[in-house]
């Protein structure tokens, strides 16, 4: 029998099973072999992290990162049970989740069902207390620490920022800032998703060379952070917050949108400014530019390593 079976949608959120193992702890990726507890490192994985612990009776640990607002709306959940190794759902009467009623239903059950709910920072432990009912255990995971890290390198005249292309990024408020530099500066942006068509109109009808990316190796979105002029995180939803963290490691200056958990990780490092305020954030990418690199002692919490002793510790209770 394995210690944890440990259940997650992708590398990242694994970052923390090797030191781990270092610690003595048997950890499982896949399979379905026994273990003692179970974790479900995001909301995909959820469903199936419930159905194992279920099957084999283990101790079920549910890693909430984020509730965005807009997916709940003022509606409710649909009703769900487990039943037989299977979800059932039956459809609310009256006003429902607003998108996705089923997969937030289902992710409603397992909060409520997982022996602790864990998050990332305290603005998703209180949504979550919220809009689920569930008290949670604030655990911040980490960045990737191993490889996010500063250089000597020659940097190049112009904004990046990283994320998927989704309305609540905000990168059209980016691309309106860059409008009004002068002289007026490139934007690139790395991600993917069903804004790059409007943010491409967008850059155009400004007059701003924009390039959008995606699919980048590892190596060279390493390189992009370490020779951008600024990195912007212009966001207006977080439950975490990588990007700024991930440029504040290679040492690039940082602009963030005042937002709730930019504040709880990122200290006074960044340049903040007020969302929906364009005019902020042209003093604070201006700021930037002339400002000194951020200071990186502010992410000594949020490494692997730190990450993996938070979690070494609130897993152990369930393992001796």
């Amino acid at each position: 029998m394995d210690d944890v079976r440990w259940f997650a949608p992708n590398r990242f959120c694994t970052l923390v099973v090797p030191p781990l193992r270092a610690r003595g702890l048997s950890i499982a990726l896949e399979g379905d072999r026994p273990a003692r507890l179970a974790i479900a490192m995001d909301a995909q994985v959820a469903a199936a992290a419930y159905s194992f612990a279920a099957r084999h009776r283990s101790v079920l640990i549910h890693y909430l990162w984020d509730l965005p607002p807009w997916r709940l709306g003022r509606g409710g959940p649909d009703w769900v049970w487990h039943v037989f190794g299977r979800f059932v759902r039956v459809p609310r009467v009256g006003r429902r989740y607003a998108e996705r009623p089923g997969y937030y239903s289902r992710l409603r059950f397992v909060a409520n069902h997982a022996r602790e709910v864990w998050v990332p920072s305290a603005h998703t432990a209180a949504s979550a207390q919220e809009r689920l009912g569930v008290a949670c255990r604030r655990v911040p995971f980490c960045f990737d620490s191993e490889r996010f890290t500063p250089a000597p390198t020659t940097r190049r005249r112009g904004l990046l920022t990283v994320s998927h292309l989704m309305p609540h990024k905000n990168q059209a408020a980016l691309i309106r800032a860059a409008a009004r530099l002068e002289p007026k500066t490139t934007v690139r942006i790395i991600g993917r998703g069903p804004e790059r068509a409007s943010l491409e109109r967008l850059a155009a009808t400004l007059g701003v060379a924009c390039s959008i990316e995606s699919d980048l190796t590892e190596t060279d979105m390493v390189t992009a952070y370490r020779t951008a002029e600024v990195v912007v995180c212009p966001s207006t939803f977080e439950g975490f917050g990588l990007t700024p963290m991930e440029a504040i490691a290679t040492a690039t200056p940082v602009v963030a949108s005042d937002i709730p958990p930019h504040r709880e990780f990122l200290g006074a490092s960044p340049r903040f400014f007020t969302l929906d305020d364009d005019d902020s954030l042209v003093a604070a990418i201006g700021a930037a530019r002339a400002g000194p690199p951020p200071a990186s002692d502010v992410l000594s919490g949020v490494t692997i390593e730190a990450a993996a002793e938070r979690f070494s510790a609130g897993l152990m209770p369930y393992l001796r």
